[in-house]
């Protein structure tokens, strides 16, 4: 099974606040923006050309939104999403169609194409002993490792949230033997 990379976005983004340390923009004042200054982002906040000494905040908060933040409810929404996907994960005598259709919404888009090839009769969990227990970067509110202790030893799965009230889906299941 393979396993997705959340680094890779996370390394864009750095790339994405280490260009925002370009040289100002010319002074333009009266004329119209130009078309990647007018930009939206997924919330509908208009972007510009911005540079270190712009007077703008360029922390990792801006990319995360001004609202997302970790707190005791998103841990039980998180804990109960990464608890739901684990026990409809490890069903192996449940016919292929039915587990994949069960599982499938709580489960990243990405992800989800991984999935559809898991042959869920292989998947050696039928009962979790212990868990979620969530682990989590301290600055980053959307992406949490759960683990389990099950029948079949430790397994880890990965969760992440696109704002505050998204819903956290599934980006990884594994095995912690197999990492």
């Amino acid at each position: 099974m393979r396993r997705l990379a959340v680094f890779p976005a996370l390394m864009a983004g750095t790339l994405l606040l280490a260009g925002c340390g370009g040289e100002p923009a010319s002074n333009t004042a009266g004329a119209a923006p130009a078309a990647s200054e007018t930009a939206t982002t997924g919330g509908g906040e208009a972007t510009g050309g911005h540079s270190v000494d712009d007077g703008h905040d360029h922390s990792m908060e801006q990319y995360h939104g001004p609202n997302v933040t970790w707190d005791a409810n998103a841990e039980i929404k998180v804990k109960e999403t990464a608890a739901k996907a684990m026990k409809l994960f490890g069903r192996p005598d449940v016919p292929e169609t039915k587990w994949f259709s069960d599982l499938e919404p709580l489960l990243a888009a990405e992800y989800a194409e991984d999935a559809r090839y898991i042959d869920q009769a292989r998947v050696p969990i039928t009962t979790i002993t212990d868990g979620p227990s969530i682990s989590r970067e301290a600055e980053n509110p959307m992406t949490v490792t759960a683990s389990f202790y099950t029948n079949d030893g430790p397994w880890d799965m990965m969760l992440h949230r696109m704002g505050q009230d998204d819903p956290w889906l599934v980006t990884s299941i594994s095995s912690k033997a197999s990492q």
